[in-house]
């Protein structure tokens, strides 16, 4: 099989017979040339599928024009509601994102970093402030904006976009225990590489001591990560089985409280006059449930366009701009509690 010959800026030249050096011109500074010419070569690129060298330009201009973004998972829509608020944003800056998953591991996240330092990006964006040593040193020394998301730390290595999530986890705290609920637990994520679920608990923790509550351990429960709607559901079960079944369970997390709701509404348990479920996070489908879900609204859209709009005005040389923005969170109060 012979191998193919890559298209270079001479084959568009002869396609559209006009001089390498007007090529060019059209390319780098479309304002230079009329529009007839312009549109030949476009019409030229089109016909023969060149692809400009962005790296080659990145070495003249200093810029890639890419940003990376890291998420830990793509499964949960809060993710990809945060990426496509990032894309949109810088779709209309004329860069591009480049995409990392993590899993929630530090080394696959430390191996997306390093691979958008290699491929020159502008700017990177992470999901959260818990990162391995590596990472965190290769992040130190990049040159270029780094965007710390979905958490408001002070340790922020430069900028910072999210809200408290030990507030939130405090604020739903308090309103349970300011509805009646005398025995509640609480159900977190896997807490290893997730400083918001660490957060969550905290806040939880912090809100029922002020109260004067005690916090027996077997009313502090984890799911595994990823979460999953059937981990709910299985665990409601659980806690519904022991002799002294809490009357209220917070969920960190939301598609195992939508899980415990489900399996409430398959076994006849009633929600919330036999226990109240409160979750994190507010999909779509939590309103829209049986059982209406009250919950923890996350601006994750407007997470990822704040990160990037901070992105493209210090690429543009505003450095006055404030460091931390806080896009807070909302208490959705509904009939699940």
């Amino acid at each position: 099989m012979t191998q193919k010959r890559k298209v270079t800026l001479k084959d568009v030249s002869a396609a559209s017979g006009l001089a390498l050096i007007t090529v060019s011109r059209a390319l780098r500074h479309p304002e230079t040339v009329q529009e007839e010419t312009r549109q030949k070569v476009l019409k030229a690129i089109d016909d023969i599928g060149y692809v400009p060298n962005l790296m080659a330009r990145s070495l003249v201009s200093n810029r890639s024009n890419m940003i990376g973004v890291v998420v830990p998972i793509l499964t949960s829509s809060l993710f990809a509601d945060f990426a496509q608020g990032a894309e949109t944003v810088l779709k209309q800056a004329n860069l591009q994102m480049l995409l990392g998953v993590s899993q929630r591991s530090t080394d696959q996240e430390a191996e997306a970093v390093r691979t958008f330092i290699a491929r020159q990006a502008d700017a990177i964006i992470v999901t959260g402030f818990t990162h391995s040593k590596a990472c965190r040193k290769l992040l130190q020394a990049f040159h270029g904006p780094i965007v710390e998301t979905w958490n408001l730390r002070p340790e922020a290595l430069d900028i910072s976009v999210g809200y408290s999530n030990f507030n939130a986890s405090v604020e739903m705290t308090q309103y349970l225990i300011a509805k009646g609920y005398q025995n509640i637990a609480t159900v977190g994520g896997a807490f290893e590489n997730n400083d918001q679920a660490a957060d969550r608990q905290a806040g939880f923790l912090h809100a029922m001591k002020t109260a004067g509550r005690s916090v027996p351990p077997e009313n502090i429960l984890a799911v595994p990560n990823p979460t999953t709607i059937e981990s709910g559901g299985a665990l409601i079960t659980a806690l519904l089985a022991r002799p002294d079944p809490p009357d209220a369970v917070f969920f960190q997390a939301e598609l195992p409280a939508q899980g415990a709701m489900m399996a409430c509404l398959s076994a006849g348990v009633r929600v919330p006059e036999d226990i109240a479920i409160a979750g994190f996070g507010d999909l779509s489908i939590s309103r829209l449930l049986p059982v209406p879900m009250t919950t923890i609204r996350i601006h994750a859209t407007q997470i990822g366009q704040r990160a990037s709009e901070m992105i493209v005005r210090r690429l543009n040389g505003e450095t006055d701009q404030p460091l931390v923005s806080d896009v807070d969170f909302e208490l959705m109060i509904r009939k699940s509690a």
